[in-house]
């Protein structure tokens, strides 16, 4: 009867996605920023980044699937950068958060 019970408030497992995948990558990358970089698994999902320098310097970075690629997008709707330019878009992400100059 324990079995039973278990199994039914067991959560489905969700398969990650191409995006999580990206944004993943992009998580990595902004580890060698000093700034916080957490995947929030939402629908779509997205990667919330922050300054351990500032409570309101935060960002969500969502990823688009494009034609040939994948592209990140700023809360505000900004292109970032896409899938093949990941060093580039951490670096801006970590500027927009106050973790590097320009």
């Amino acid at each position: 009867m324990a079995q039973s019970r278990q199994a039914k408030d067991e959560q489905p497992t969700r398969v990650p996605s191409e995006e999580s995948g990206h944004l993943g990558k992009l998580a990595t990358e902004l580890s060698g920023y000093g700034v916080e970089a957490d995947i929030v698994d939402a629908e779509p999902p997205y990667l919330r980044v922050s300054s351990p320098d500032s409570k309101y310097a935060v960002e969500d970075v969502i990823c688009e699937r494009r034609e040939h690629d994948c592209a990140f997008i700023a809360s505000f709707g900004v292109h970032l950068g896409s899938s093949g330019s990941i060093g580039v878009t951490a670096h801006k992400i970590a500027w927009l958060v106050g973790a590097t100059e320009q």
